[in-house]
């Protein structure tokens, strides 16, 4: 019973029609990710304090968990349809973005406005890129991505340049 429930879970997430139940999970999704990359900033700073503590042993931040991964992709869509299927621009990628791996900046143009003002605002030092169709979050200042959201805008709404 339960691989049932969670291969309907999956099949309801991978054809992109998931959505959160309520408004209040909905808010408690988007606080959980706020609180991550607030845990992800705030060790941040405890690593420049003390750089001898980074490391192979530093965890990748688990920033795009499945609940966020969703509710995210549901932001995206919305935004994007209230622009009428309009295409966005997206930089084209060199490799997939991987998570604690070096994202120079002159690979990144300016993160479309409809995208920035659908999704929750980000500490600094982070931002929004698009990364071909994928959602990244860099860190600005150490030039490495925090987090990877694939496939987040699909292939015919992105012009990748």
């Amino acid at each position: 019973m339960k691989t049932i429930a969670i291969g309907l879970l999956a099949l309801s997430v991978a054809s992109g029609v998931a959505t959160a139940q309520t408004a209040g999970e909905k808010a408690q999704i988007l606080r959980d990710f706020q609180q991550s990359v607030a845990d992800y900033t705030q060790r941040h700073r405890c690593l420049d304090m003390l750089p001898e503590a980074a490391g192979a042993a530093t965890p990748a931040p688990k920033i795009f968990t499945p609940p966020v991964a969703m509710v995210f992709r549901q932001l995206i869509a919305r935004s994007l349809v209230e622009r009428d299927g309009a295409a966005i621009s997206g930089v084209s990628h060199y490799q997939h973005a991987a998570v604690l791996e070096p994202f120079p900046s002159i690979w990144l143009p300016e993160f479309p406005r409809v995208l920035q003002d659908a999704l929750p605002p980000l500490p600094t030092p982070l931002e929004y890129r698009l990364i071909g169709h994928d959602l990244a979050i860099r860190d600005k200042e150490a030039n490495i991505i925090v987090g990877v959201l694939r496939e987040a805008v699909g292939p015919a709404l992105t012009v990748i340049r």
